[in-house]
C-alpha cells in the first residue's frame, strides 16, 4: 500500500502541494477555475515553518483516532487501509473532531458547515501533493496497514 512521506530537509515551502491538493478537490479540477469557484476549494494539508524548519500538518491516521471517538454523528471512519476520513455529507459542523485532533489536521469549512481532513486522494490513482512536489520532499513509500479496530 502506498502512503506519502514528508522529508522536511528537502522542502522549500513552495506550497505547490497545497495548491494541487485544493485543485484536486475542486469541482472543476482546473487550476485556473478552482480558486474562483463557490464554494472555494480548500487544501487538506498545510506546509509552514516551525522552529526555522519546514513542517507539514496533515492527518496522521491515528491507530485510535480521538476525532472519530469525539464524533457523535458517525461522520468519521477508519478504513482497513488505515486512512481516517471525514464524510462531509454526515458532518454537522459541531467541530468536536477539530478540538480533539492533537495534530491540528482537521479543517473547518464554516461556509458549508463541515470539517475535512487529508484523504490521501482516496478514489484517485495518485496523490496530488506527492505528484506536485518537485524537490522530493513528498514521496510515496510502501506502508503496511496497521489497522486496529477501534
Amino acid at each position: 500500500m502506498l502512503k506519502k512521506k514528508f522529508i522536511k530537509e528537502k522542502c522549500v515551502t513552495c506550497k505547490q502541494c497545497m495548491i494541487e491538493c485544493a485543485v484536486r478537490h475542486s469541482a472543476s479540477g482546473n487550476l485556473y477555475e478552482a480558486f474562483t469557484e463557490t464554494p472555494k476549494s480548500q487544501y487538506r494539508l498545510q506546509v509552514s515553518i516551525r522552529k526555522d524548519k519546514p513542517h507539514m500538518t496533515v492527518c496522521q491516521n491515528c491507530a485510535k483516532p480521538k476525532c472519530m471517538a469525539a464524533c457523535e454523528y458517525g461522520a468519521i471512519t477508519k478504513y482497513e487501509d488505515g486512512n481516517v476520513i471525514i464524510d462531509t455529507k454526515k458532518c454537522v459542523g459541531c467541530w468536536a473532531c477539530v478540538t480533539e485532533c492533537p495534530f491540528g489536521a482537521i479543517t473547518k469549512d464554516t461556509e458549508l458547515n463541515f470539517a475535512f481532513n487529508c484523504d490521501d486522494c482516496k478514489g484517485f490513482d495518485t496523490m496530488a501533493c506527492v505528484e506536485a512536489c518537485k524537490t522530493g520532499a513528498l514521496i510515496y513509500t510502501e506502508k503496511h496497514a496497521r489497522y486496529q479496530p477501534v
